[in-house]
């Protein structure tokens, strides 16, 4: 039957069907446990555990304010970001954000913010209000004169 085909027609119509069972051969021995998904990063407030300001900036200098906190006690915790809530000439607020990664290789480890500093430059001499809002509704403040 195919020996009178000079065309290739048979060849032809065998080729799909082939290609059609390999991929199913293919697609079938791949397991759901072999795909590997990482979740996205979870963002989270991040409690200020301590705030410290400079006592004395000069106008023309930049206040510094410290920060502390523990973020959390494995790997997959780090220090996200700061968030500039409000600002004027005399005072600034802030807000502080965590990210955590589910996976599984995450190490015990205490994961700290440790003095980090926010900079912020005072245009005004007087009395510079510094606050840092808490997840839980309260807020940490701290003022710093500015000469």
């Amino acid at each position: 039957m195919f020996h009178n085909d000079p065309k290739g027609t048979a060849m032809k119509t065998r080729l799909p069907v082939f290609l059609f069972t390999v991929l199913l051969v293919v697609a079938g021995s791949c397991k759901k446990d072999d795909v590997t998904v990482v979740p996205a990063p979870q963002e989270s407030a991040l409690k200020i555990d301590s705030l410290k300001l400079e006592k004395n900036v000069p106008n023309t200098d930049t206040l510094r304010a410290r920060l502390w906190a523990k973020i959390g006690n494995t790997s997959c915790y780090q220090f996200s970001r700061f968030q500039e809530v409000s600002r004027d000439s005399f005072s600034t607020t802030i807000r502080a954000y965590y990210t955590y990664t589910a996976a599984s290789n995450c190490m015990p480890q205490v994961v700290e913010l440790k003095a980090s500093i926010y900079r912020v430059y005072p245009i005004y001499p007087g009395i510079y209000r510094f606050t840092v809002l808490q997840p839980d509704g309260t807020a940490l403040r701290d003022t710093s004169r500015i000469l």
